[in-house]
């Protein structure tokens, strides 16, 4: 029961800032393409400053580490191929336009920070089982760094079109993935010890895939040749954030 309040906790602090971006919809509508570069950011900062250091930091040899990341960027790209061609079905019109390629994203982005969670969890009761009082701190690390993620991903599904009572209902069963890896990786910690590392690295694969694949191209589609600072300024700040929280409660 303490690990599932764990869990829990985790994952109530991470939606605080979505939870607050929806409040403000109308406000944070304005400033979109700044959001997009924020939660861009975030992505790459806890791909790049956290999931691949903590997976490379366990392992003798690094280099299957990095083949795993490509395994997540190759998934990521296979997932969205397919799911253009299956929506082209039904939306012949969008063919060869802006909309045909960012109509996959929520999709992607739900699945993503899914299974992002889901790792969380198992990580969180790993520590848990080596220590009760590691397994609050690392909770409380995991929502930390969740937090400017969570603002990306609620400000990402609402400039999709999203009501902000579906936007909150799919990020709260998301979040269930953070409980669901608690229960596993507490039933099955010393299997998961193993292969946890390269799980880390296919998601920060993943992540990676999102952010450079579909965030950006979308700045730069809404930016066109406007709007230098409102890209590069939050771009910044979203990776120092995400340095600083991963840095500050590693």
């Amino acid at each position: 029961m303490e690990l599932i309040l764990y869990s829990l906790l985790g994952s109530i602090i991470a939606l605080v800032g979505g939870l607050f971006v929806l409040w403000r919809s109308e406000d944070v509508k304005k400033i979109m393409t700044s959001l997009l570069a924020f939660a861009a950011a975030a992505f790459l900062g806890v791909s790049f400053l956290d999931l691949l250091p903590e997976a490379v930091e366990v392992v003798e040899e690094p280099h299957y580490i990095f083949i795993a990341f490509l395994v997540g960027v190759f998934f990521f790209l296979v997932l969205e191929r397919t799911l253009m061609k299956y929506s082209h079905r039904h939306n012949s019109e969008a063919q060869g336009t802006h909309e045909d390629h960012t109509e996959t994203l929520p999709a992607l982005i739900i699945l993503g920070d899914t299974l992002h969670n889901f790792l969380d969890g198992i990580a969180i009761a790993i520590a848990f089982v080596a220590s009760p009082a590691l397994g609050l701190t690392t909770a409380l690390a995991v929502a930390a760094h969740e937090v400017p993620q969570e603002i990306g991903d609620f400000a990402i599904l609402l400039d999709r079109g999203w009501s902000k009572t579906k936007v909150f209902l799919v990020n709260l069963f998301s979040a269930v993935g953070a409980l669901i890896g608690v229960l596993v990786g507490y039933t099955a910690a010393s299997s998961f010890v193993s292969i946890m590392p390269y799980l880390l690295a296919g998601v920060a694969g993943i992540f990676s895939y999102i952010a450079l694949s579909d965030l950006i191209p979308e700045i730069h589609h809404r930016a066109r040749h406007r709007h230098l600072y409102r890209v590069i300024l939050p771009f910044g700040v979203g990776l120092v954030l995400i340095g600083y929280l991963i840095f500050s409660t590693h």
